[in-house]
């Protein structure tokens, strides 16, 4: 993912970054000229970025064999929403499997929060189902209206915290399983599994790091 500077209005592209500067620049829009449509759209361009958040961070987290199909699956309405809930906690066992053997190389990465990101979605959907708005809600200077600017930008700047600025380009980081050696595989299934602590976990990952 390119960073702003590479931003063209007439070509759209489907990434967070292009789409978090699309939404910035409805904002510009919105502000300058009192324009309630302009804060639905960047709402939506978010909502939209934070999704596709999500279906990356997912599609670093599962087998190989299951990308196409999770693919298909995400393109229908409430998609990804639905994948993230097909997937359940593995997600985040491995994002946290993810986490615990950046800690122990000291690579600076975390485990992405679903949880946040679906909070962010939940609130910016009040903009996107507008349609329930009274007349006073939906005006620009309403409390409703003037509460979304901040929203957008705390959802700019989770989806900024989850991925590197990497030599001019942003790179989301994540657990591909297809370059995990047999021990990893091991460990890894063991954790999915439920069958160690997170504790354990890092103590089972460091001692194979040691030895190889």
């Amino acid at each position: 993912m390119k960073v702003t500077d590479s931003y063209n209005p007439d070509f759209r592209e489907n990434n967070p970054i292009y789409l978090i500067r699309q939404s910035q620049e409805l904002m510009i829009i919105a502000k300058s000229y009192k324009n309630s449509n302009a804060i639905l759209y960047a709402s939506l361009d978010t909502r939209i970025a934070l999704e596709l958040l999500d279906l990356n961070k997912i599609l670093l987290s599962i087998e190989p064999d299951e990308v196409e199909l999770i693919l298909q699956e995400s393109k229908p309405k409430n998609g990804i929403t639905r994948v993230g809930k097909n997937t359940g906690t593995l997600k985040e066992k491995y994002q946290l499997y993810f986490q615990a053997v950046c800690e122990i190389v000291d690579l600076d990465a975390k485990s992405y929060d679903f949880k946040e990101s679906k909070n962010l979605q939940h609130k910016l959907s009040t903009y996107i189902h507008s349609y329930h708005m009274m007349p006073d809600e939906i005006n620009f200077d309403s409390a409703t209206m003037q509460n979304a600017f901040k929203i957008i930008t705390d959802s700019h700047t989770f989806i900024k915290s989850s991925v590197h600025l990497i030599d001019n380009q942003y790179e989301s980081y994540g657990l591909r399983i297809k370059t995990l050696t047999d021990e990893n595989k091991t460990i890894l299934n063991d954790w999915k599994n439920s069958n160690i602590n997170y504790d354990e976990l890092k103590e089972k990952l460091k001692k194979l790091n040691s030895n190889s």
